[in-house]
């Protein structure tokens, strides 16, 4: 019992302070410089406590960083699955996926090539995809790949069209990757330069915007239907001849 006392009394903690409001704060501070200028001395500063008040009420860098990626995501799975067939269910996963990132477009890389794996695994996500999956006739042997494929595409669209553009002298990239496209050789690349108009700032490498300022909204749509026509391609090619 003292010992329990005297770590109640050392623990560094703060006057109104919770859990969830550093998590807002944290957010906060995220999309206001980014992900490479964030810090838990930073954080803690905009807080107006020491950083071992984070540490102690959320945990390191990497856990408050998997925390507000869950309050960014939050919502993207409704509460009660939808009266809707698998198909729907997917899109529906796929477009409040996106929705949910465009509102906070910094933390793009914390679902991508800056994520750390599992800290905070996402259950209710992987429940609505594997129950959809398994309505579509999905069989057991191939859940897994399955699975992982719909994973795959949900991050990797969201991420590229979101992808973070240079902090240095933006305006002067922006001017170099204009300039570049302007003066493609025709001969080197003739399939290029015949669909530049149509590509330009709008595609994936061709642009100096990202899907904060130019969302690509034909471009997703494109991109979900091709993953569900794929999907059902696919069952119905590991179906067996008697079937």
């Amino acid at each position: 019992m003292p010992r329990e006392k005297a770590r109640r009394r050392a623990a560094p903690v703060a006057v109104g302070l919770s859990r969830s409001a550093i998590i807002e704060a944290a957010l906060a501070e995220i999309d206001r410089g980014g992900l490479p200028a964030f810090s838990l001395r930073g954080l803690a500063r905009a807080l107006g406590v020491n950083a071992n008040v984070v540490v102690w009420h959320v945990g390191n860098r990497d856990a408050v960083i998997a925390e507000v990626v869950a309050h960014v995501l939050h919502g993207v799975v409704p509460p009660e699955a939808p009266e809707e067939g698998w198909e729907a269910r997917l899109r529906g996963l796929f477009t409040r996926f996106r929705a949910a990132m465009r509102k906070h477009p910094h933390t793009a890389p914390l679902i991508g090539a800056d994520a750390v794996s599992n800290l905070r695994p996402d259950l209710p996500l992987v429940e609505a995809i594997l129950s959809a999956l398994e309505e579509a006739g999905v069989r057991p042997e191939r859940i897994c790949e399955t699975y992982n494929t719909v994973q795959a595409a949900l991050v990797g669209f969201v991420t590229q069209e979101l992808a973070r553009l240079p902090t240095e002298d933006l305006p002067g990239w922006q001017a170099g990757i204009r300039a570049g496209l302007e003066a493609v050789d025709p001969e080197r690349f003739p399939t290029l330069v015949r669909h530049l108009p149509r590509l330009v700032n709008r595609a994936f490498i061709l642009r100096w915007q990202n899907g904060a300022e130019m969302p690509m909204e034909s471009s997703f749509t494109a991109f979900v239907d091709c993953v569900i026509a794929g999907i059902a391609a696919s069952l119905t090619q590991s179906r067996s001849p008697d079937e």
